[in-house]
């Protein structure tokens, strides 16, 4: 038998305090409303309590929206500082949410790093990804980058996360680059050396992603034998104004090629910054001056339109589109 909890016995009128009525009637009307919803079928209750609450994402909603494939790729150029040829993207997760339309990542990523939601959020990527490139044609040697938890680099289903997007890309001629962020490290015990060294056979390159932002030194760059580097844009946007970031980068130029390490600076907006990092001897660049972040479609025009231009413009002076 159910155990019900004892009450008096008694029937009467509850009388709530005047600071009490607003909330109640709220409540009473969010109820109203789902059912009201739910009357009209499960799909409309559903996006009523999908509509609820905040700007900021829930663990449940993004469950919801990797179910619904609501969440889909956009591709940022990486490029050649000396010519702005295009060697390759930065994969970004992006969020078309049913009711607050566009959301943008830094409302739902670390939410669903919180949830435990990053790795299935990850996965989901990948595959749609490896669909995605399907309908495009690289250049050789381009490399495709895809950003990766520290947790997810830990467990050994990574590998076959991973291989979809790796074997096509290998047909493709190009190359998978994992980012992991400088701002979560690495933990020896985790296990992810071993995933790594798999990975590392399958083809598969590691970048640095966020360097300057953390406390990586040359021995945890060592460990891991990170393949690139991705500069933090902070570095970049102080150009000029701060000679200690600006000397910070000369030595980064420097301990990279002693190390075998190639360099990206992110957020590069301007061409004074890109003619200074050229000069500066840095080989790879990315940020908004190149392209911002964009659909296949939108990319793939961008991609070609620079591929023609290349051959009868002079290096450097790539179209402004994106």
């Amino acid at each position: 038998m159910a155990w019900v909890p004892s009450a008096p016995a008694r029937i009467g009128v509850l009388a709530a305090p005047q600071w009490a009525v607003v909330p109640l009637l709220a409540l009473k009307t969010q109820w109203l409303a789902l059912l009201a919803a739910a009357a009209l079928g499960g799909g409309v209750a559903w996006g009523a309590r999908r509509g609820s609450g905040g700007r900021k994402a829930t663990g449940w909603e993004i469950s919801e929206g990797i179910r619904q494939k609501e969440f889909f790729a956009h591709y940022q150029p990486i490029v050649t500082a000396a010519s702005g040829e295009c060697v390759g993207v930065e994969v970004l997760a992006r969020w078309r949410h049913p009711v607050q339309g566009n959301v943008r990542s830094e409302l739902f990523i670390q939410t669903a790093i919180e949830a435990g939601m990053i790795v299935p959020l990850t996965r989901y990527m990948l595959r749609r990804v490896a669909e995605e490139l399907k309908q495009i044609v690289l250049p050789p040697g381009f490399m495709v980058g895809v950003n990766i938890s520290t947790d997810h680099l830990a467990l050994p289903e990574l590998l076959e996360d991973c291989r979809p997007l790796v074997n096509l890309l290998r047909e493709k001629q190009a190359q998978l680059v994992l980012e992991v962020s400088e701002r979560a490290p690495l933990q020896e015990a985790s296990g992810a050396q071993k995933v790594i060294n798999g990975l590392r056979q399958m083809g598969v390159r590691l970048a640095l992603d966020d360097f300057g932002a953390g406390y990586a030194d040359k021995a945890y760059l060592s460990r891991w034998g990170f393949d690139y580097l991705k500069v933090e844009k902070g570095y970049v946007s102080a150009l000029g104004q701060d000679s200690l970031k600006g000397n910070i980068l000369d030595g980064l130029l420097l301990s990279s090629s002693e190390m075998g390490v190639q360099v990206i600076v992110k957020g590069v907006e301007t061409q004074g910054q890109q003619s200074y990092l050229n000069v500066k001897g840095f080989e790879y660049l990315q940020g908004f001056y190149f392209g911002k972040p964009m659909t296949l479609n939108h990319f793939r025009q961008w991609l070609y339109s620079g591929i023609a231009e290349s051959r009868v413009r002079p290096a450097g002076k790539r179209g402004s589109d994106g």
